[in-house]
């Protein structure tokens, strides 16, 4: 195949690479974020069920 065809294609899965982290690293937090509120209510939830016994 023509090596000029490699390096483009080279070129755009690093493009595509960049693009993509963008759109996820604040995505990854958002769902982070949320995860640790959930888990927080949960682990509270527990602690206040354990001291009524």
């Amino acid at each position: 195949m023509n090596p000029v065809l490699w390096i483009l294609v080279l070129l755009a899965a690093v493009l595509l690479w960049f693009i993509i982290s963008f759109i996820f690293v604040p995505l990854g937090r958002f769902v982070l974020r949320k995860w640790d509120n959930v888990m927080g209510i949960l682990n509270d939830g527990e602690e206040k069920e354990d001291g009524h016994e």
